[in-house]
């Protein structure tokens, strides 16, 4: 982000709720007349007044130093009075101590016009003096922007966060947080039934998850690889579920307004432990042993219990996106294309990229689903009662898929629309444009002939030249109008 965007953007926060007619001129200025700009403006200052004062130049050069010097000084005095002027509290703009050396500096130079001062001479101790000042105020300004933009660049380091580790035992009745990993090979190797999530997954601590869950690091780094899509893979003595949790935000404005992140969850099935790993900390723990809490019962292995949770919990995540995706197609279907927003098709292609991540990232899902239901995974206790639960879960993926299908198609459609409205439009205006050119051109090059017929060798009369250009000017009138260019 450029930093005038910036600074403009940190004044609109912190007059946020507050009426500001000045923004968009505010920004254009910005936009203009950037830090930047008037940081290289500044530095071109420097040897410009120094030049005159240290060496003794010829007119010519003199003058050209001085034709610089007066034209970066006027794009000085345009930004300061139109960055006062569009300043949400002038006064105070005013009295900040840089604005105040902005001012300095072009106020300086008017001192040598003044007619006491202009008298004494250009080599005058006074106006070198002045000139002398100059330097050291431009010179300042120019660090203190050059600070200013440096400091508005974020320069934060990414913080790690240590490796989080949560156990849950096969009542759900006992939970523990911040386990170790020495820890967690004690509950894992437990002949009851344990959930453990791990989370804050970095490359350096996949060496000994690999060593504690006995497989492969290679293996684990390229399941938990989060651009990819849903999937499920089964060995000999475990099975590995990957799949995308989607976190919706909604934004009141802009093409963006429907932003969504998806943060990726590799599910282990060993024996009688389930094992989720995020590479990022989520609140999922907490949620699905609170869901789990309510659907669990004393019958049933936790791994069941656990696994059919955070697939159902996924599903609620995607279902919330589809139905936002819903709203956003009635919305935008019901705009007439006339009052569409000059975003309008910004804002469309950006909801259509969304639902065509989501629509196979469902299929997938429903795909993962279908295999545990048909018992290809091995769920130790998984029953009929529970192929039940999962036929409902598959039901519902198939029905959010071919509800986000229908949203993609939607979308590409109002796309194909309103491109095709656009184009259509253009060529309308292009042909009037056409028609007005070829009728313009017709009488214009017939003028020229019929100016010139006094004095010409051939037997060409005034009349004629008219009957000429009367009856092209028909002739291309009613070619137009059989093509159709003259209907708006």
């Amino acid at each position: 982000m450029d930093n005038s965007k910036r600074i403009s953007k940190r004044i609109d926060d912190h007059y946020e709720g507050r009426p500001d007619p000045k923004r968009d001129l505010r920004e254009t200025v910005n936009l203009i007349l950037p830090d930047s700009l008037m940081i290289g403006l500044a530095i071109v200052m420097i040897p410009v007044v120094l030049i005159p004062i240290l060496v003794h130049l010829p007119e010519s050069i003199d003058a050209f130093i001085g034709f610089v010097d007066y034209t970066v000084l006027t794009i000085f005095i345009i930004e300061y009075f139109l960055k006062l002027i569009l300043a949400l509290n002038m006064w105070k703009h005013f009295l900040n101590p840089w604005h105040l050396l902005d001012l300095f500096i072009i106020i300086v130079p008017a001192i040598g016009f003044l007619p006491f001062v202009s008298n004494l001479g250009v080599r005058s101790p006074l106006l070198r003096l002045l000139r002398i000042i100059r330097v050291f105020a431009v010179g300042g300004r120019t660090l203190d922007r050059g600070i200013h933009l440096a400091s508005s660049i974020p320069t934060t380091a990414p913080i790690h966060v240590p490796l989080s580790i949560q156990v849950m035992d096969g009542e759900l009745a006992n939970k523990y947080e911040d386990v170790s990993i020495d820890r967690l090979k004690k509950y894992l190797t437990d002949p009851t039934n344990t959930w453990a999530h791990i989370s804050c997954v970095y490359e350096s601590d996949m060496d000994r998850i690999s060593s504690l869950l006995g497989i492969p690091n290679i293996l684990l780094e390229s399941e938990l690889v989060e651009e990819s899509y849903p999937r499920i893979d089964y060995f000999e003595n475990y099975s590995m579920i990957f799949a995308r949790e989607a976190n919706m935000q909604v934004s009141p404005n802009g093409p963006t307004r429907l932003s969504i992140t998806r943060s990726g969850l590799l599910l282990i099935c060993q024996r009688q432990n389930i094992i989720t790993i995020s590479k990022r900390r989520t609140e999922l723990f907490h949620q699905i042993v609170e869901q789990a809490t309510k659907l669990h019962s004393s019958d049933d292995p936790i791994i069941v219990t656990i696994l059919y949770t955070i697939l159902r919990h996924i599903l609620g995540k995607d279902k919330r996106v589809v139905t936002a995706l819903e709203q956003e197609v009635i919305a935008l279907e019901s705009i007439p294309v006339r009052k569409r927003p000059s975003n309008f098709l910004e804002t469309t292609f950006h909801l259509r990229k969304e639902a065509s991540q989501l629509v196979p990232s469902l299929l997938h899902l429903r795909e993962i689903i279908s295999v545990i239901t048909s018992k290809r995974v091995p769920l130790e206790g998984f029953s009929e009662r529970h192929e039940k639960f999962f036929d409902i879960l598959t039901d519902e993926a198939t029905y959010l898929h071919e509800a986000a299908a229908n949203a993609r198609d939607n979308l590409q459609s109002l796309v194909d629309l309103h491109i095709n409205t656009t184009s259509f439009e253009t060529n309308q205006v292009m042909r009037i444009i056409a028609v007005i050119t070829s009728l313009g051109i017709i009488p214009a090059v017939m003028g020229l002939l019929g100016s010139n017929i006094i004095g010409n060798p051939w037997e060409i009369h005034l009349w004629q030249v008219f009957s000429v250009l009367g009856v092209l000017m028909l002739a291309m009138g009613w070619i137009f109008f059989r093509l159709g260019w003259l209907r708006w």
